[in-house]
């Protein structure tokens, strides 16, 4: 699957939102995202709704847990980032299930912040262009038995074979700048509405 172009972004005007409790670490943090350009606010114990609308979600992945973010599991609203001290296998995999798309250990040094961003963005990017593709995949999918009536269809009205007929369609929806079942869900709609007795027999 050949993925969109991935751009470094310029993070200057981004707004960033630190889920963590007061700490040196976040303190180190801010310095480093407001030299990039980025807006930081501050949420401990929980984000809050408002917060969906960050550009990138920074987040304790040792004290972090499910009641603190107010969307669900399966949604990923913004890139985000794991800040992670323990090593413990179940803190790291929670992090990547919560949405991480790049980490960062702490304590929180003097590099490895610009990467990080970067990283969870192309990640975040991925994860989207990837969701879509299967949701276009299994939209289409869900089309097909239309597409091979509409072949049916026009093999009986052209006398000819399959792959004949499915080229047929193939030009309608060319000609029309429409995909496949789009073309597909046409024929058989203006079919129906003219052959009072082919829409019968379908139904």
């Amino acid at each position: 699957m050949k993925l969109k172009s991935f751009k470094t972004p310029n993070f200057r005007g981004w707004k960033a939102v630190v889920l963590h409790r007061p700490h040196q670490d976040v303190d180190r943090l801010t310095r480093q995202l407001e030299r990039f350009g980025m807006e930081v606010t501050y949420a401990w114990p929980q984000l809050s709704a408002e917060h969906q609308n960050a550009d990138i979600v920074l987040f304790d992945a040792d004290m972090g847990h499910e009641e603190q973010f107010p969307w669900p599991l399966s949604d990923l609203p913004m890139p985000m980032v794991a800040l992670i001290g323990s090593e413990a296998p179940g803190r790291v995999e929670w992090a990547i299930q919560r949405g991480a798309g790049a980490h960062l250990g702490k304590p929180i040094g003097s590099t490895g912040v610009f990467g990080a961003l970067v990283v969870a963005v192309r990640s975040f990017q991925t994860h989207w262009e990837s969701a879509n593709r299967i949701a276009d995949l299994e939209t289409r999918l869900s089309r097909r038995p239309n597409v091979v009536e509409a072949v049916l269809f026009l093999m009986d009205i052209h006398k000819c074979g399959s792959v004949e007929a499915y080229g047929h369609l193939r030009s309608l929806s060319m000609a029309g700048r429409v995909s496949i079942e789009d073309a597909a869900d046409e024929l058989i709609a203006r079919a129906a509405g003219h052959d009072p007795e082919w829409k019968r027999g379908r139904e």
